[in-house]
């Protein structure tokens, strides 16, 4: 593992490399985009490591504005940039010599799952996507987590966030919300509870993942989707994984649906009995989700 700075525009990226041992011929990269709220420590170093010793040359990295990388204000979760971070990663993989350019891929996480695909229906650098837990940031706080709530019903929350963001231009101190329920009960989603578990215990907690976002990044959120035009402009190979019992599966089966009837290669590889954050660092689901993903851009 090697700590890196990646370039986009006016600020840097911190990412990590991984790359196999005794490299002897050029290798397929691979960019590796973690979940909302997360950072490159976390999942992301979990799949991009297993992923190197495949014979991947990999990058985990952390969104512009989160985590080590630069960008103010921090701790904004813009969904477009989220998705042009992406393309900053395959132009610094271009850059090694041992990486073969026509085979970069894209891997994601939750919410980096729909920024993979969202990433690769603009740029076509990018020959083939995974998407583990994949989670539409748009749909998923326009709807709830369950997918049952009233998107319409959000133009209060755009009503609601115009007077914070207006209060913090006039230099008052920025509101945040929070990822996940800070203090969850059983009328929490299960999968939720679980998200709490991982970012909010020593399970997986980093000092970098503070489990806050600006307010205002809501207003970027709810105007996001991730698989707009996915039905147009993706068609490099995808492959969707996800558990049976993720409270999220919602989100794979609409874009897996979506996709039907163009010309892209859409597989689903669901693992029964898998809850949403199960694929996160749970061997039982990540081993087999890595040697998948493994296998399938070894086809493309």
């Amino acid at each position: 593992m090697l700590p890196i700075s990646i370039l986009k525009g006016s600020i840097t990226l911190a990412g990590l490399l991984f790359q196999p041992q005794n490299i002897t011929s050029t290798l397929p990269g691979l960019v590796v985009i973690h979940p909302g709220g997360g950072v490159k420590e976390q999942v992301a170093s979990i799949y991009a490591e297993k992923l190197s010793q495949q014979g991947y040359v990999t990058v985990a990295y952390d969104a512009a504005y989160q985590g080590d990388s630069g960008g103010l204000p921090h701790f904004l979760e813009d969904p477009n940039s989220r998705v042009t971070d992406a393309s900053a990663v395959v132009d610094y993989l271009e850059t090694l010599d041992y990486v073969d350019p026509d085979r970069i891929a894209v891997v994601g996480i939750c919410a980096g799952g729909g920024y993979a695909a969202a990433a690769a229906k603009g740029d076509h650098r990018l020959k083939a996507v995974a998407a583990v837990s994949a989670v539409n940031i748009g749909d998923g706080n326009r709807e709830g987590w369950l997918g049952t709530e009233d998107a319409a019903g959000k133009i209060s929350v755009l009503d609601e966030i115009a007077g914070p963001i207006q209060a913090e231009a006039n230099g008052n101190k920025p509101e945040f919300i929070n990822y996940v329920p800070s203090v969850p009960d059983e009328s929490t989603p299960y999968d939720l509870r679980d998200a709490a578990d991982y970012y909010l215990t020593p399970r997986a907690q980093h000092p970098n993942a503070q489990n806050k976002m600006l307010a205002r990044s809501q207003q970027l959120i709810l105007n996001f989707d991730a698989w707009d035009f996915a039905d147009m402009y993706l068609n490099q190979p995808t492959l969707l994984i996800y558990g049976d019992l993720a409270e999220s599966k919602w989100h794979s089966e609409r874009f897996y649906n979506k996709m039907q009837g163009n010309n892209t290669k859409v597989s689903q590889y669901v693992i029964p009995g898998g809850r949403h954050m199960d694929f996160y660092d749970r061997p039982t689901y990540v081993d087999p989700s890595v040697q998948r993903i493994a296998d399938f851009f070894r086809q493309v």
